[in-house]
């Protein structure tokens, strides 16, 4: 007896030794819908969880975004009416300059993840597929400590990290999951601020699970099932509703109430009516129970984890952050410039070394506060100079896009006129004999021909206009903002139209800064010159857009 109780022990603890070296899980268990871009890292008992990236633009290490979130059109308005807050991600891709990102997990956290994080190594099966619910918030967040030290330790290479510190896994913040929810960089403007993201390939019962016998019936489903949103994720409305990291707190007109509450949960859940799911649901939770006394959990609320990264991770990081924070309140170059002058310094830190030197302490105290005002005032300036200044840019890219059509139309109509038409009517009128029909033949191919003329003449027309407004695009943005400014803003105004899909927009967009460069160097616009390097962005790609045959 004795004996077999020591080798039961021995076979223990080599199976204890064995849990992560356990057959990798199928790909369908962890991932059932494979997409590129995917971020797969492994987890005990030979599982894995799948991350995307949630990509911003940006140009510092201070550039975040500000996220219009909640429902204009809500009628519990302390709720999830309209509010502004601010998302930036903590990870960069030399790759991709102008965009930082997060990671946000894939699907819900599964029932076999949960277990897989608390040691239990039963293989998964399509039942453990399901959302892991029940789940208290500080359960939620003990996962993620477990799975962060299990990667530490593990697998540290598959963690992602910079400049030698670790990310690590957590819950999102409301604002990271709304974004994300919302369809992020990867949507214009006015898609994300409808009610929910895109679902262009079918009712919502393609993308969520949601209340009614036609959906989910009262049951959650297995992750993964329908179809994904902009970003490639799948069930952010609907099956679980997700918990999220900070506490909830009531929207006073347009910004977070200073009260910090229960819990945030996101997102809807299997008992939503259809006409209900949004990125802007939400709700909150008490953290316990009032009548266990023990921490809340329900029936239908899971869990979505996402990696962060601690905000200062070098003293290298911390310097580009300082320096990052001093552009912010940097003095507007543009007085200078107008007077022609080098600029003479900063004329903020001349009031301030000025007020260093005063004798009287009163007067030098209030003088350093007013410069410190000054500061303030200049950082939202120069904020809102650089959201002024993307917004420019994109427009100057959208009327680069209409001068290239407008110039490959009118190519296209001149040729045919030119290279076709004329030739045959001046071909008809040799041949053309004196019999009516004759005539009428000649009649009607002169019309046609004169028809074309005068489409060739108003296409004329339409290119002046279209290449007059992209001249005076060009020649504001090169006087109005400092080629530094102009040179930071570059990059993530470029990387957003890259996250939407707007991979020719980005190359007019070069196309327009390289112009606005040669105007501020030589001083000279030239309308032409520049319509030609337009016409040539694109190739064949871009005719056929227009749709002119090359």
């Amino acid at each position: 007896m004795g004996e077999r109780w020591w080798l039961a022990a021995i076979v223990l603890v080599l199976m204890a030794g064995q849990v992560d070296a356990a057959e990798p899980w199928p790909e369908k268990m962890f991932n059932p819908a494979p997409a590129a871009g995917d971020v797969v890292l492994p987890m005990p008992c030979g599982g894995s969880m799948v991350f995307r990236r949630v990509a911003h633009p940006a140009d510092g290490p201070l550039d975040d975004v500000l996220v219009e979130a909640g429902d204009a059109g809500a009628a519990l308005s302390p709720i999830d009416g309209r509010r502004i807050e601010a998302v930036a991600g903590g990870f960069t891709d030399p790759a991709r300059p102008g965009e930082r990102y997060y990671l946000l997990a894939k699907y819900e956290l599964t029932e076999a993840q949960r277990r897989a994080l608390l040691g239990d190594c039963a293989r998964p099966t399509i039942r453990t597929r399901l959302p892991a619910v029940e789940m208290s918030w500080f359960d939620a967040v003990d996962l993620g400590r477990r799975y962060t030290e299990w990667l530490m330790a593990e697998a540290p290479d598959t963690l992602p990290g910079r400049a030698g510190m670790t990310g690590f896994v957590r819950l999102p913040t409301e604002a990271e999951w709304e974004y994300a929810a919302r369809g992020g960089a990867a949507v214009a403007t006015e898609t994300f601020l409808a009610r929910h993201a895109p679902m262009p390939d079918g009712p919502p019962s393609d993308y969520a699970w949601h209340q009614g016998s036609r959906s989910a019936g009262g049951k959650l489903h297995p992750v993964g099932l329908l179809k994904p949103d902009p970003l490639g994720l799948h069930d952010m409305l609907g099956n679980a509703a997700e918990l999220t990291q900070e506490p909830f707190r009531l929207n006073r007109r347009g910004r977070p109430h200073g009260q910090a509450g229960g819990l945030a949960v996101r997102g809807g859940d299997i008992t939503t009516p259809a006409d209900r799911l949004g990125s802007a649901d939400r709700r909150e939770l008490p953290p316990f129970d009032a009548r266990t006394g023990r921490p809340a959990t329900g029936r239908t609320i899971g869990a979505r984890f996402a990696i962060g990264l601690p905000a200062v991770t070098s003293q290298e990081r911390l310097g580009e952050i300082s320096a990052a924070w001093e552009r912010m309140s940097e003095a507007n170059a543009m007085l200078a410039r107008i007077r022609g002058e080098d600029g003479g310094g900063d004329p903020v830190a001349r009031l301030e070394t000025l007020a260093a030197g005063l004798p009287d302490e009163a007067a030098r105290a209030e003088l350093a506060g007013l410069g410190r005002e000054i500061r303030e005032v200049l950082a939202e300036s120069n904020a809102a100079r650089d959201r002024a200044l993307r917004a420019v840019m994109n427009a100057g890219a959208l009327s680069g896009y209409r001068v290239r059509g407008d110039a490959l139309r009118l190519d296209a109509v001149a040729r045919a006129v030119d290279e076709v038409a004329r030739p045959t009517l001046e071909k008809m009128r040799k041949q053309a004999g004196s019999g009516s029909r004759a005539k009428a033949m000649l009649a009607e191919a002169e019309a046609a021909v004169a028809e074309m003329e005068a489409r060739r003449a108003g296409l004329a027309r339409a290119l002046a206009r279209s290449t007059e407004a992209y001249v005076e695009a060009v020649v504001r943005l090169a006087r109005d903002y400092p080629s530094a400014v102009v040179a930071r803003q570059a990059a993530p105004v470029r990387a957003a139209l890259v996250a939407r899909g707007a991979q020719d927009m980005a190359e007019l967009l070069d196309v327009f800064l390289r112009h606005v460069a040669d105007f501020g160097g030589a001083g000279a616009p030239d309308g032409t010159a520049w319509t030609a390097d337009l016409t040539r962005t694109g190739g064949a790609a871009a005719a056929e857009e227009v749709g002119v045959a090359e």
